[in-house]
């Protein structure tokens, strides 16, 4: 028989990473003689040696007790575009005339849920005029745009625009990257804009009598590179996406596991200058595509206090304010997420707002847990396949196999392990056994080992267990895990614990086994 039995059986020991390296003592060339039992393997299985992974997420502590930590950065991303954005805004319609050769009016800059700016810098965008004409004149006129509440490079902006002889329309536009506005019109207004237009031609007797030019300016595309002021209030979707949940090992149990200190970390990082509650929905999802949600109540994120400061906020999740326990003991190989922001929770309050083209909202994922657990039937299953044991084509090969099994488990874990034996041809089950292979080692009032616990065990194949062993394609191992006191007492897991399982085997007849 090959040695995946002892190897997967021990694997649902413990939450540890099924291709973790064990310590197997072999017997490489065992001749079974009719009444001799000989050993077949020892197995030695330290906790320590869990750590030594670069990749591992469980680690020691000063105590040797076990802890799992992991870490996903970025689960959320909120950049300033989606915090404030400035719509292209509707032409704003000014006219001139030989009469009135100049207008100046003051309108409002349009803006998205109730924003209210004091101040911006526009890192791109466009200023477009539309100019019609009711009559079109023999020379070309010329019409000075002026934003008087607005600078570029230090001066008051303006652009001029042509419109060519005998046209009477006109459709253009100028690029304003780095233009700056004040919005505030010296701290008495908001979203304030001050535009004037002149037709600059001195000689506006060339301008036909009675001819209304209608000037439309429009605002598009425009990019913020800093702004200020009150962005408003307003509640959006979060963006929603899903992480692997790789903590080593868990992947392979169902269900179980109920961690008594657990706790999860919402860690924000924002460098916008607003406060923001967020209002998450977590849910994990196992290997059978169970999901449970955490249920996490709103957290707020605190307003950075400058331009170019990363504020810091953390928000703790535990058994008392989630439901942590019920996420974790699902055991989520992948965990979606979504969720609801809310900008300025409390209204318009406190310092003014501020927003940067580099300012963004991130949140971080972080569980922190000691490895102090009840384990209640949780459950690993696993298939070995391409299984294939060879009699020389005589199923009475073999009259009658004994497996024997000592173990000095140091764990504080039950393991009773079930074992499929599946058609090469069919897949179907066509037998198996099961066997109570580890008993729970002993603990204190502080959950930790205070001796380990020795099992005796065997499994005697029959003929009919033997017949189905040969016709085997593939072997199926259902563990089921208990901590002590069939699940119900809390332990700790400590680096120092160690387990060793010795094998042994008995047949009636002689032969050689090369590849156990």
């Amino acid at each position: 028989m090959k040695k995946y039995l002892l190897r997967v059986s021990v694997l649902g020991l413990i939450l540890v990473s099924c291709s973790k390296d064990l310590d197997f003592d072999m017997v490489d060339d065992i001749a079974i003689n009719p009444s001799g039992t000989i050993p077949l393997a020892t197995l030695t299985l330290n906790l320590g040696d869990l750590v030594n992974d670069v990749d591992s997420t469980i680690v020691v502590d000063p105590d040797n007790s076990l802890r799992i930590y992991y870490r996903q950065d970025s689960v959320f991303t909120y950049s300033a575009s989606d915090i404030l954005t400035i719509p292209d805004q509707d032409p704003f319609e000014l006219a001139v005339s030989k009469a009135q050769p100049f207008f100046r009016v003051g309108v409002a800059l349009g803006t998205i849920a109730g924003a209210q700016l004091g101040g911006a810098t526009f890192s791109d965008g466009t200023v477009g005029m539309e100019i019609a004409a009711s009559d079109s004149a023999q020379s070309d006129i010329r019409f000075k745009l002026t934003f008087y509440n607005a600078t570029l490079n230090g001066q008051t902006y303006s652009d001029t625009f042509t419109l060519d002889a005998l046209q009477r329309t006109l459709s253009d536009s100028s690029l304003i990257s780095g233009l700056s506005f004040d919005f505030s019109d010296g701290g008495t207004r908001v979203n304030f804009l001050d535009i004037g237009i002149r037709v600059l031609d001195d000689d506006t007797a060339a301008l036909p009598d009675n001819v209304v030019y209608s000037c439309g300016v429009a605002l598009r595309n425009l990019g913020l590179e800093v702004a200020s002021g009150y962005f408003g209030q307003r509640v959006q979707a979060a963006p929603a996406g899903n992480f692997n949940f790789d903590v080593n090992g868990i992947a392979n149990f169902a269900g179980g596991l109920f961690l008594t200190n657990p706790n999860v970390t919402l860690i924000t990082k924002s460098t916008v200058g607003l406060p923001i509650q967020i209002t998450t929905d977590f849910d994990g999802e196992n290997s059978e595509r169970t999901r449970v949600s955490l249920d996490a109540p709103p957290f707020n994120i605190l307003a950075s206090p400058g331009p170019g400061i990363v504020q810091e906020s953390r928000f703790t999740l535990n058994a008392n304010n989630s439901q942590i326990t019920n996420f974790l003991a699902n055991i989520p190989e992948t965990i979606l997420y979504a969720g609801d922001i809310s900008l300025n929770p409390d209204g318009n309050v406190g310092p003014p707002n501020f927003i940067a083209s580099t300012s963004n909202v991130v949140i971080d994922f972080e569980v922190d847990v000691p490895m102090e657990m009840r384990m209640e039937d949780m459950r690993l299953d696993q298939t070995i396949e391409d299984f294939s044991i060879s009699a020389g084509g005589n199923e009475d090969f073999f009259e009658k196999l004994t497996l024997y099994f000592n173990s000095e488990n140091g764990l504080p874990l039950d393991l009773n392990l079930r074992v499929v034996m599946q058609d090469s041809v069919t897949s179907d089950s066509i037998a198996g056994f099961q066997i109570g292979l580890l008993n729970a080692a002993p603990v204190d009032n502080n959950g930790r080992v205070i001796a380990p616990a020795i099992a005796d065990n065997e499994v005697v194949f029959d003929q009919t267990l033997i017949s189905a062993l040969l016709r085997s394609g593939s072997l199926r191992f259902i563990a089921e895990v208990n901590s002590t006191n069939n699940g119900q007492d809390a332990v700790k897991m400590y680096s120092d614990y160690e387990l060793v399982i010795r094998s042994a085997i008995e047949a009636n007849s002689n032969i050689k086994v090369n590849s156990l």
